[in-house]
């Protein structure tokens, strides 16, 4: 194995450890109560929430707290890193798959 598809494993595994897919987002809201603030143009917020889909393809959305936001957010920058870290990976592979098959190709017939 290359040194370098080594490395790239290795951060794979490393950034698995905190990453989650999803994205963020931050709304606004108005309350239940009529006499709030929020009724004449001042909105309660902004909240953030982690969005994703379900296993089973829906949406979804999870409250974070602003004492949670630094952590989330860094999950979320794993999850961007080992997208790309693995894309990375699938071309290096797709590379050497290449190799592989034309050393077939051009091998003599015994030897395939």
């Amino acid at each position: 194995m290359s040194m370098r598809r080594a490395r790239l494993l290795g951060r794979l595994m490393r950034l698995a450890q905190r990453m989650v897919q999803g994205g963020l987002s931050e709304t606004t809201r108005t309350c239940g109560n009529p006499r709030c603030h929020c009724h004449q143009g001042e909105r309660h917020g902004p909240h953030l929430y982690l969005t994703f889909r379900t296993p089973d393809g829906r949406s979804s959305a999870l409250y974070i707290p602003r004492t949670g936001e630094a952590e989330v957010r860094r999950a979320v920058a794993a999850w961007a890193a080992f997208w790309e870290t693995g894309v990375a990976l699938s071309h290096r592979n797709r590379q050497a798959l290449r190799q592989r098959l034309r050393r077939r190709r051009h091998a003599p017939k015994g030897k395939r």
